[in-house]
Parts: structure tokens; sequence; C-alpha cells
């Protein structure tokens, strides 16, 4: 679904399957961000075509972080014009834990924390590990949307039980979001929320609920 100028949010509402909500952004260079698990590609590019976006016209993959119901789809990507990113501490763990042996995963480039600029548009990559111990979240400060993985939900935040993960730094990472000014957030899996208060508002009741 288009929400705003150049941004499309494809949300997971099936809840028998495990699959992650997804980001494409339009422009000079099209990124698509978490592509979810392989078999389930096919639905969002034919949700994407409904919306008039081309996903044949990606040219970006960009993943928060390699558990599979967000990093899989990067199998569908044949095409080497279409570069696929991680964070360079997710590309240690992928080899180390995730998907050790498995050589038809392919990664062309690391992101590290800082500016990203994808033809006019402008992100800040953030490190925000405690899912995994290279997660990322994307920060688009013009229009003020933040991309969390699997950081933080509405009135939950990620498992730091899983291999790799680490719930002092799951803290760390949600307390750095949260000061963020941000007017809508898109979560990993479950609904977007919109509007500054009810983000503030969604902030403080997780930091209530988990680090107190």
């Amino acid at each position: 679904m288009k929400v705003a100028e150049h941004l499309y949010v494809y949300l997971w509402n099936d809840p028998r399957e495990n699959n992650c909500n997804t980001v494409f952004i339009d422009g000079k260079v099209p990124l698509l961000i978490d592509p979810g698990h392989l078999p389930r590609t096919q639905d969002l590019f034919s949700r994407m075509r409904a919306d008039g976006a081309d996903p044949g016209k990606i040219r970006v993959v960009i993943c928060t972080h390699v558990h599979p119901d967000h990093f899989e789809g990067t199998l569908a990507f044949k095409d080497p014009a279409v570069k696929i990113a991680i964070s360079q501490r997710e590309g240690k763990y992928i080899e180390e834990i995730e998907h050790a042996g498995q050589s038809e995963y392919r990664v062309d480039f690391y992101l590290k924390e800082g500016d990203l600029i994808l033809g006019r548009h402008e992100f800040q990559i953030l490190l925000t590990p405690g899912h995994t111990p290279g997660g990322l979240t994307i920060y688009w400060p013009r229009y003020k949307v933040l991309i969390a993985g699997d950081v933080v939900f509405m009135q939950s935040v990620g498992r730091s039980d899983f291999p790799g993960g680490d719930a002092g730094e799951l803290k760390q990472s949600v307390e750095r979001l949260s000061n963020l000014s941000t007017e809508l957030l898109i979560p990993g899996h479950g609904p977007a929320i919109q509007g500054g208060a009810k983000i503030r508002d969604n902030f403080e009741f997780v930091h209530r609920m988990y680090f107190r």
C-alpha cells in the first residue's frame, strides 16, 4: 500500500505464517527493505504491481537482519544488478550461526552506521543489536520514518533469546530509537504506528513493561 510519496508499506497480517513487513521506496535507486520468506515474495510482488510499483525496477535490497523471515526472500533476486546489503556484523553472524555453509545466499555490500544516499533519498543507518548481533534500523529524516526491523513493535520488543541475541544491547537499541523524531514507525511485524504522540506513548509503554 502506498502511504506517502515514494513510500510503500506491505504489512504481513496472516497469523498462520511467520513473515515480516516489507517496505518499498521508489526513486532513482528503488529500494526494498526486508523481502521476507522466499515463498512469499511472489505475493509481495503482486501487491506491489497492484499499487503501480514495478518490482523489476528494484536495485537495492536491505535486510535489517538475517533471520529467514526477513532475509530468505533475497534468493528471489538473481539479477546481479540488484545489490543486497546487510550490516558487516550481521555478515559475520550469518557465516557463524544462521546459514553456515549455505553458499546460495548473496551479500553484495555491507552497511556501516551513518548516512546512506540512494539517488535523491538520504537515509540514516543505525546499528541496533540485541535481537541479532548486527541488526540495523533505517531512519528517513525527511519524512521522519523509522523502519525498525525486530527491535521494537506495537507494545512489544524483539526477542533476545535467539542465538546471538543480547537483552542489554536490545534495551540500549530501543532507548536510542526512542530519542528520534518519528512520525511513522514501521516494525518488522505487526501494525505500523503513525503520529509522534502515539509513537512516544508506545516507547514509554515498552520501557515500562520490559525494561523496568
